[in-house]
């Protein structure tokens, strides 16, 4: 036990004198998961849309006028949209077409004079196709306002119409009186409550920011690289004779193996670690509440990083091979495991080989404790990549015999 815990010193100690080794396996996944999650943006933050759009009014003085004040001063309104009061129309068309806006509505200069004289007018309602939620969301925002107006407007014409005619005996075709609703002085108030809504308090699956879910996704890939490295150390120990001088000392080989291979673990053990909690405390990714799982999970990817740093030490026989053959290994296993994109998004035929990968139970174990999932939930994953990496590390080992 003694020489195999002075091999996993010696490796520790090299290791971190490796600055360019210490830079793939700190640096590069904290920039890359600042880089992916900033980029991407967040998800689940907060509970309203929130969409920029804006009105420009080119009816001023006139029914326009109250139509936008009816839209803005709505309450239901104001919580889902910032709404912007614009004048120029060109240069909004031009921030909906740039996405800079969501969606925006144009109220025509002639709105007012059309409505009294009875003729058709449309409002212009711009929407950006990169929204289209929101655009989607306010475009029946103003043809319920449209919708509500219109049906306002047709009552007090009949109503004055009524009053004009069948009251006193005049013809129904007879001009209304100035003072009388169909004269268009007022634009009828908009209201956005016709319809009720029964609350209903369900239990919703917290949901992952982009940042947290590339802090898992680039854990899981970057902890496999410590397996890389420890490769190029027992080659490079190979190629010095190093390795053979260990060989003829009354060390087995497994003993040789299980330092190198648990120099291996320690060293990812403390770059874990590190990543946990500088994502933690640089980009406040939330890692869930149950530390000790996040832990385990943790632990049980580096041993699959162990592992597979013994079966590139057997396979490889030189750095440059190795640099060839880990890559590729280490790329395909966070590609099947969704540390490029999210793993349930593969094409169906792939979708088998994801068992494969340490990365996919790792990344998937990571994400269901961020949600809260307990333990005994991601024991499953847990037991799937010790298991991977115990075959890994078999492979090695049997390997290594013929040296």
């Amino acid at each position: 036990m003694k020489r195999l815990w002075s091999i996993a010193v010696k490796d520790i100690r090299i290791m971190v004198r490796d600055r360019a080794a210490l830079l793939v396996m700190l640096a590069m996944p904290l920039g890359l998961i600042f880089i992916l999650g900033s980029a991407l943006g967040n998800v689940g933050e907060g509970d309203s849309l929130d969409a920029r759009v804006a009105i420009v009014n080119l009816d001023q003085g006139g029914l326009g006028e109250q139509f936008v004040e009816g839209l803005t001063s709505a309450e239901e309104i104001d919580a889902v949209f910032n709404v912007i009061i614009r004048n120029d129309a060109d240069e909004v068309r031009a921030e909906v077409e740039r996405g800079d806006l969501s969606a925006a509505l144009i109220v025509p200069a002639d709105l007012s004079e059309k409505v009294r004289q009875e003729e058709p007018v449309a409002l212009e309602v711009l929407q950006d196709p990169g929204s289209e939620v929101s655009a989607g969301i306010w475009a029946g925002v103003v043809r319920a306002g449209v919708a509500n107006a219109s049906a306002q407007m047709i009552a007090a014409h009949t109503i004055a119409e009524a009053f004009s005619g069948g009251a006193h005996g005049a013809p129904a075709s007879q001009p209304v009186a100035e003072g009388a609703p169909l004269a268009g002085q007022r634009m009828p108030e908009l209201e956005f409550d016709a319809v009720t809504v029964r609350e209903v308090e369900v239990e919703l699956e917290k949901q992952i920011s982009m940042i947290s879910y590339y802090a898992a996704a680039m854990s899981g890939m970057f902890l496999l690289f410590g397996g890389m490295f420890g490769a190029f150390s027992f080659v490079r120990e190979r190629r010095e004779q190093t390795l053979a001088r260990m060989m003829s000392t009354p060390a087995s080989t497994a003993t040789i193996v299980g330092g190198k291979a648990l120099g291996v673990l320690l060293i990812g053990v403390l770059q874990f670690v590190v990543l946990f909690a500088g994502t933690h405390f640089l980009f406040q990714v939330d890692w869930g509440t149950n530390v000790v799982g996040t832990l385990l999970v943790g632990l049980a990817e580096t041993v699959a990083a162990a592992g597979l740093a013994m079966s590139l030490a057997a396979l490889g026989r030189t750095e440059r091979a190795i640099g060839g053959i880990a890559p590729a290994f280490i790329m395909l296993f966070a590609a099947l495991g969704g540390s490029m994109i999210p793993a349930d998004q593969l094409p169906g035929w792939l979708l088998p080989a994801q068992v494969l990968s340490p990365v996919y139970w790792t990344v998937d174990a990571f994400l269901e404790l961020m949600r809260g999932a307990s333990l005994a939930t991601v024991a499953p994953n847990i037991g799937a990549v010790l298991a991977i990496g115990l075959v890994l590390l078999g492979f090695g080992v049997w390997r290594v015999r013929y040296e």
